[in-house]
């Protein structure tokens, strides 16, 4: 498993089995792994949840990210197949549309329906550099502050860019993995993935 983290990360997080510290004052927390996994990541990101079954992962995402877009079609069938539940962490730091974009997802009515659009129309879009099509609404001061959130914690698990995948393995250590990943290597990464209640 050589996503699993071990050592030191990046921006604050200190991963020493079994504890994960999060370092926000001079003597920062601590938290279990468990802690988290549970606690930290559903109260202070903000996802759009596809899926009710399976494993859970975390998939921060740029709207204009291509790599994302491949990553959600890889994801796609197994969330389809209830072998996967995905938790898609919107932020927004690629190109200067990507918060109006990011916008449109998380000020819906119907926030999951909206990325599945988006993901339907994106693909031309990237490929032909015309973003026209592609929805926006212009951020409200909540959910500029989402976003920040968001890509606060992006950065202080230690990753640069998206895709950005957060999981919790069997054994209870969280994982993490930069840029995305083969569909054929994401169906290995399952059987691995901690079950957990949705």
């Amino acid at each position: 498993m050589r996503w699993l983290l071990g050592g030191v990360l990046t921006f604050g997080f200190l991963l020493a089995e079994p504890t994960l510290a999060v370092a926000h004052t001079s003597k920062p927390p601590t938290m279990t792994a468990g802690t988290f996994w549970t606690h930290f990541l559903p109260h202070h990101v903000t996802y759009i949840q596809d899926g009710h079954a399976g494993p859970v992962i975390y998939d921060f995402q740029d709207p204009n990210c291509p790599y994302c877009h491949v990553m959600y079609e890889h994801e796609a069938p197994l969330i389809a197949a209830g072998k996967l539940t995905v938790r898609y962490v919107p932020v927004a730091f690629l190109t200067p549309q990507s918060s109006a974009e990011a916008a449109a997802w998380l000020q819906s009515p119907h926030p999951l329906q909206t990325l599945k659009h988006f993901e339907t129309i994106v693909g031309p879009a990237l490929r032909s550099g015309s973003y026209q099509s592609l929805p926006k609404t212009t951020p409200t001061a909540k959910t500029q502050n989402i976003l920040h959130q968001n890509l606060i914690i992006m950065s202080e698990a230690g990753f640069e860019g998206t895709p950005a995948i957060l999981f919790r393995a069997k054994d209870g250590k969280i994982g993490r993995i930069p840029g995305a990943i083969s569909e054929t290597d994401l169906k290995k990464l399952l059987p691995h993935l901690w079950q957990t209640t949705h």
